[in-house]
């Protein structure tokens, strides 16, 4: 039985029954099993490309199956799904490899059964076409989304923007790194990558951050060394547009996992105070401060108290829809109910922290969503609550297209080629 394809099943049976972060399971996963290297990466590439189509896997299903719909084990159902997948969509995998192999792991956990429909189904995959989309599959269903979401974003988008979005997201995801520029020079990564067969590409608007078009995973060394960091280019424009300057004094109170708190320090360059919080101690275990004056604590940014400000920056919790290209499982963990509940926060925090800040101090509020409930209508309430703070945008950093009509960072991602982002700046006006 092979092993690799058995796990992939293990971890793809245990989302369904949790409905947890599909990453979190893995990590967990990997490190119980002792799973790593090349054998993590393939696990990897098969867990997050399953949950990405498992709404067009479950259409072929059904329509292979003698009866549609039909109830089975959910280990059976994704070892259907892994089994299509890597039959029909994965284009590095052998046919008759995958279908041998899959056919053995249902006989081997479930019975001869489950065993016999999983060699009947694999092998009628040449009636199925994965270039177009049959009459009877909703578009939703063809692009593997949840019907509510994709009604949403239709009538937030338009139809065509929407189209566009979803097949952005279903690509294989784009990945950024921001270069360390006091630790690595251009010239010395360039030389780096020449040497490791890396292939990247500058931003036209960053000195610093580079698209990586080949062999991300042999970066690594510099990322390990703290030379270079993966890091969206959206992400770090949230960063640029808080403006961190050497002697502020700045709050980051959401964040976990510290990829803007360590940007933030770097243009800081060890001079100042930097406070790096989180609700919860688990999400901050990766950071590693990098010059004396950094705080890091556990604190919830809707109720604790935290020292006086130049700026602080909430990156608030949210639905991450921004991010469905790298997290595929958020599509299926994400409801409206779920994202009202997120906009209760995000307010909380935001009017909270704001007692926190300086006279004409700033406070940059970003998202990960696309959502404007989680947005505009976070920033709106809260104006219309404080009147002494007013909105900020003057800044030549951010390209004309990247921002909204009313002047927000907010690149949409099938457009911009980043992640989905949003960020305003709002500044205190009391005296």
């Amino acid at each position: 039985m092979d092993p690799l394809r058995r796990h992939a099943v293990n971890v793809l049976t245990i989302f369904d029954k949790k409905n947890g972060q599909l990453k979190n399971i893995r990590d967990v996963y990997c490190k119980k099993h002792d799973i790593a290297g090349i054998h993590r990466q393939r696990l990897t590439a098969i867990t997050n490309d399953v949950i990405r189509w498992r709404g067009r896997l479950d259409h072929w299903m059904n329509g292979l199956l003698n009866k549609p719909n039909q109830k089975m084990q959910p280990e059976l159902k994704n070892v259907l799904r892994a089994g299509l997948y890597e039959v029909v969509m994965d284009e590095t995998t052998p046919a008759y490899a995958a279908v041998n192999a899959y056919v053995e792991i249902a006989k081997r956990t479930l019975g001869n059964g489950p065993g016999k429909l999983t060699n009947a189904i694999l092998r009628k995959t040449t009636e199925l076409n994965s270039i177009s989309k049959p009459d009877n599959c909703e578009l939703n269903t063809w692009h593997s989304y949840p019907l509510w979401l994709w009604e949403k974003w239709t009538k937030q988008f338009g139809s065509n923007k929407t189209i566009a979005l979803v097949k952005y997201f279903n690509e294989k995801p784009k990945m950024d790194i921001r270069r360390n520029d006091s630790q690595l020079s251009h010239e010395e990564l360039n030389s780096f990558c020449d040497e490791h067969d890396i292939n990247i590409e500058l931003w036209n608007n960053s000195e610093i951050f580079y698209k990586v078009q080949r062999n991300m995973a042999e970066l690594n060394i510099l990322i390990v060394a703290g030379k270079v960091s993966v890091q969206n280019r959206a992400s770090g424009m949230v960063v640029e547009l808080l403006d961190p300057k050497p002697g502020e004094t700045i709050l980051d109170v959401c964040a976990a996992p510290g990829t803007k708190a360590a940007y933030t320090a770097e243009l800081m360059a060890g001079d100042g105070k930097l406070y790096v919080s989180d609700s919860r101690a688990d999400r901050l275990e990766k950071f590693e401060p990098t010059f004396e004056n950094i705080a890091v604590d556990v604190k919830d940014a809707s109720k604790d108290e935290y020292p006086i400000a130049d700026a602080v920056l909430i990156d608030a919790p949210c639905s991450g829809t921004g991010v469905i290209g790298k997290k595929p499982d958020i599509r299926w963990r994400r409801s409206q109910n779920e994202m009202n509940e997120f906009v209760a926060l995000q307010g909380n925090i935001l009017n909270h922290m704001s007692q926190f800040l300086k006279p004409v101090g700033r406070i940059i509020y970003s998202t990960c969503s696309i959502e404007p409930e989680e947005n505009w209508g976070v920033v709106d309430a809260f104006l219309k609550l404080n009147t002494n703070f007013y909105m900020d945008m003057e800044t030549n950093i951010i390209p004309d297209s990247w921002l909204d009509n009313r002047g927000a960072l907010a690149p949409f991602p099938s457009e911009s080629k980043t992640d989905g982002m949003f960020a305003v700046k709002l500044i205190n006006g009391s005296e």
